[in-house]
């Protein structure tokens, strides 16, 4: 499980945002994401930096924290 902090995760759109671009490199994750924190946490095979790079490319701004 990898945890993000992301900043600029702001309304359901940005989660959908989110959960397109990580669901589009590993289509078997799981995302869970909580507006209240910006928290996102994903259950994936994908090393968490790959993960990083989804959510970095769909033009948030993550940062990894230990989950």
């Amino acid at each position: 499980m990898a945890l993000f902090h992301v900043p600029d995760m702001t309304c359901g759109g940005c989660v959908s945002a989110i959960t397109a671009a990580v669901k589009a490199a590993d289509p078997a994750a799981e995302v869970l994401a909580d507006l209240a924190t910006h928290d996102v946490r994903i259950t994936s095979t994908m090393a968490d930096a790959a993960l990083l790079a989804a959510i970095d490319g769909a033009g948030f701004s993550p940062e990894q924290r230990a989950g």
